[in-house]
């Protein structure tokens, strides 16, 4: 039985190593895909802040964008703007302009009604002294400018 026991002792000792073995296999091969998972995990964070890199240099160029956009609108507002105050400081002076004409043209008609009652009158006069007056004529209208006389030549 000993040789049975010594069998047995050396299979136990034999199945230790392999056990161990075993073990270590195992261990390496955990020890290995935790190794890949940390480098997927690694490499997908990295490729994450090369997406978060570019999305941010992205959102750069769009602000730069849309700053300059902004400011060219900027300015163009204030160019419409001080047009516009222009525009209106013109026309309040047409605006101006336009009533001291009517008010001109307003006394001027005025004085053109008191004229002609003042050459009634006057004719009226003349006839009350027994003259007679000069016709009405195109001549001696209110509307003769500069007319040639036959007689002189002009």
């Amino acid at each position: 039985m000993s040789g049975i026991a010594d069998v047995a002792i050396q299979a136990a000792i034999g199945v230790v190593p392999l056990g161990v073995a075993y073990l270590a296999f195992r261990s390496a091969t955990d020890a290995n895909r935790k190794t890949q998972q940390t480098a997927l995990m690694q490499a997908e964070r990295q490729a994450e802040m090369e997406r978060s890199k570019v999305d941010a240099e992205a959102f750069l160029r769009a602000k730069t964008i849309y700053e300059d956009a902004l400011s060219q609108l900027e300015r163009q507002m204030e160019r419409v703007q001080t047009q516009s105050d222009q525009l209106n400081s013109d026309l309040v002076a047409e605006q101006s302009s336009s009533t001291a004409m009517r008010d001109h043209i307003r006394r001027l008609q005025a004085q053109i009604r008191a004229l002609e009652r003042t050459v009634v009158a006057l004719r009226t006069q003349l006839v009350g002294a027994g003259l007679s007056p000069v016709p009405v004529s195109e001549a001696t209208g209110p509307y003769a400018v500069n007319r040639t006389r036959p007689d002189d030549g002009r």
